[in-house]
C-alpha cells in the first residue's frame, strides 16, 4: 500500500487508512509504537505499560471491593447458606476472600471451599517464585536470600 508523506507545520505525517487502523484494532488518539528496522519503519500498536496494567488491576480491584462485602466470622465454615464466598487473586500473593450473593460466577458455597482455593493459589504463586530463584541461580546470581515456606 502506499501513501505520501505530507507536512503539518514544521512535521511531516503519513496517513493510517481505516483498513490500517483496522488491522491494528486502534482508533484516532491512541499512541502506536515505531520502530526503525533495516528494511524501513515499523509500526505496532502500543503495548500497556507496567503502570497502565497496575492501574487497571486497581480499578478492577476497587471495584470488586465496593460491590462485595468483607467475610464476616461464621461458627461453621462448611455451612451452606444464601452467601457464597468470591476469591479475589488479582495479586496471587495476597488473595482475598469476599461475601457475594449465591450464584455469583465463580463462588464457592463454603468459606472452606474458599479457603481451600486461596492456599492454592498461594501455593502456586510460591512454587512459581522458587522456579524463578532457581532459573536466577543457574544465571550465576548467587547472593539470593529468601524464605523458604
Amino acid at each position: 500500500m502506499k501513501s505520501k508523506v505530507s507536512e503539518w507545520g514544521n512535521s511531516h505525517g503519513v496517513r493510517i487508512t481505516s483498513a490500517m487502523m483496522e488491522h491494528l484494532s486502534i482508533q484516532a488518539g491512541e499512541e502506536l509504537e515505531l520502530n526503525l528496522t533495516d528494511k524501513g519503519i515499523e509500526i505496532l500498536k502500543n503495548k500497556p505499560s507496567v503502570d497502565d496494567l497496575k492501574t487497571i488491576s486497581e480499578d478492577i480491584l476497587n471495584t470488586v471491593l465496593e460491590q462485595t462485602s468483607p467475610v464476616s466470622i461464621v461458627e461453621d465454615p462448611y455451612s451452606e447458606s444464601d452467601i457464597a464466598y468470591l476469591v479475589v487473586d488479582i495479586n496471587p500473593c495476597t488473595p482475598m476472600i469476599r461475601e457475594v450473593s449465591m450464584g455469583t460466577k465463580g463462588a464457592f458455597s463454603t468459606l472452606a471451599d474458599a479457603k481451600e482455593a486461596a492456599r492454592k493459589i498461594l501455593q502456586a504463586s510460591i512454587a512459581e517464585a522458587q522456579k524463578s530463584l532457581s532459573e536466577l541461580r543457574q544465571l550465576g546470581i548467587n547472593n539470593i536470600n529468601y524464605i523458604s515456606l
